[in-house]
């Protein structure tokens, strides 16, 4: 766990590699409307343009009447009160400045558009025939095997009772994997013009795949997730087709959660910034902001993530796929995984598993950023040197008459195995156990693979599910 925030740089998105596979269903989809929100929203989201500005105020809620104010000189586009900040449309040219020189304004920054996670790359077709002629897939989901989740499934722990945000590019609603467990009242997009679901056909779906391994609903049907019984939340903060996503709707998203009474909250992306204040945006173009604009970007962020910590949010992040040491270069900063109160996955995985008797499955991925400073956890990733199955199976977002699944590899993919386990251990507490002590639960009963210390690689460990519902923790009270 962080317990500083450092200077920020610059902006690289995520990986994903993918291999696919369509299971026929039998049935044809129907696309899931919303349904009418019956949770709590920041007030007034409109659009993400271009020329909007995040207000930050100098207090961590909203002062008391800073809107009407901030009326005078543009249009409110968002509310998010519980940690003082705004989103205005300026009405003039020099209303950046007028709305700067406010007595409660502590900084106006552009509500800057960057990429999140890098879109699908290097895809291989895999057929249905290869990997058991549409039977369940189980016998390839080495990843549960390797944290030892059917152990705590057979222990009586399945996330039950458990909500868990994903907070991505959307949710095939529609999957019979995922629908069981997917709360369609809570869904929500902060992402102008798009719905919270995946649209049809779009196979490659990064949020359905990360939910798939989180709760994928244990129904015989196709891959089964770390927490089966849990439930699930899609928001929508990122836009599906090119990863990328304003810092507003990704803040906005994490009080969403908050306020809809989050256990864990799920966030399989992330940024590098240096400096410079390099970011690259939606079409792959590289920006620049100036220093105190991603220094109070990462003020809003962390305020984000603090109150859901403080409403009892688990909050987990993907490390990054660049295959960076975050101890080498300490003018960068990995955000969200580098802040305080969130736990960094880095990504773990075999080598040619298949066909082996008993494989080593705890290698660090050949792209995995690491580094002391950054992990906190690893977690099964996948990975694509070898095989195709060396990746991590999880559901997709299926045509009209079809439903596909997909491999991928990335720490996208080892984030939610952590958020699965999570949701495990809060459930076996019926939900009375606070974010510090399901993170030292996780901390303390991971398989030290590489040192009992704090390593490189695996930060504490590589997480356990069975040792984490199992194993009694010393020294807090209720978990002797």
């Amino acid at each position: 766990m962080k317990v500083s925030v450092m200077f920020p740089a610059r902006l690289v998105g995520m990986l994903c590699i993918a291999a696919i596979l369509t299971l026929a269903s039998g049935c044809q989809k129907e696309t899931t409307e919303p349904a009418d929100l019956k949770g709590d929203v920041p007030v007034m989201l409109k659009s993400g343009q271009a020329n909007e500005f995040i207000v930050i105020s100098k207090s961590e809620i909203l002062p008391a009447g800073l809107d009407r104010k901030l009326s005078a000189y543009g249009e409110i586009v968002s509310m998010t009160p519980e940690i003082g900040v705004m989103v205005v449309r300026p009405a003039a040219s020099d209303s950046r400045d007028k709305i700067s020189k406010l007595p409660e304004v502590r900084a106006v920054v552009p509500d800057y558009n960057a990429r999140w996670i890098e879109p699908a790359m290097n895809l291989s077709e895999a057929t249905a025939e290869s990997i058991g002629d549409n039977e369940r897939f189980f016998s390839y989901q080495w990843n549960m095997r390797a944290i030892s989740a059917p152990q705590a499934w057979d222990a009586g722990y399945t996330g039950e009772g458990v909500r868990v945000f994903i907070l991505d590019n959307g949710i095939d609603a529609d999957n019979p994997d995922i629908r069981p467990n997917l709360n369609t009242q809570l869904s929500y997009s902060f992402v102008p013009d798009e719905p919270w679901y995946a649209s049809e056909g779009s196979f490659f779906n990064h949020g359905t795949h990360v939910a798939g391994i989180v709760a994928g609903a244990d129904n015989q049907w196709g891959i089964i997730g770390v927490a089966p019984h849990a439930e699930l939340v899609a928001v929508k903060v990122l836009r599906e087709s090119t990863g990328s996503g304003n810092f507003s709707w990704i803040f906005n998203g994490i009080v969403y959660s908050a306020l809809n009474g989050a256990d864990v909250i799920n966030m399989s992306l992330g940024a590098w910034i240096d400096r410079a204040g390099f970011f690259q945006d939606e079409e792959g173009n590289w920006h620049h902001m100036p220093a105190a604009d991603y220094q109070n970007l990462i003020i809003a962020q962390q305020r984000a993530i603090d109150y859901a910590w403080r409403s009892g949010a688990v909050v987990i992040a993907s490390a990054g796929n660049e295959g960076m040491n975050a101890d080498g270069n300490r003018s960068l900063i990995k955000v969200p995984g580098e802040l305080n109160n969130v736990l960094a996955v880095s990504a773990t995985a075999p080598e040619c598993w298949w066909g082996q008797q008993n494989p080593f499955l705890d290698y660090p991925a050949s792209y995995t950023d690491y580094g002391r400073s950054l992990i906190d956890i690893a977690a099964p990733g996948g990975d694509f040197d070898c095989d195709t199955y060396d990746m991590i199976l999880s559901s997709a977002a299926g045509g009209p008459a079809s439903y596909t699944f997909y491999f991928g590899a990335g720490t996208s993919q080892a984030a939610p195995h952590v958020a699965g386990v999570a949701a495990l251990v809060i459930g076996k507490y019926d939900g009375n156990i606070t974010p510090l002590e399901v993170t030292r639960i996780l901390t303390l009963t991971a398989d030290k693979i590489e040192t009992n210390g704090q390593s490189l690689f695996y930060g504490k460990g590589r997480v356990n599910a069975w040792r984490a519902v199992t194993e009694t923790i010393p020294g807090r009270g209720r978990f002797n």
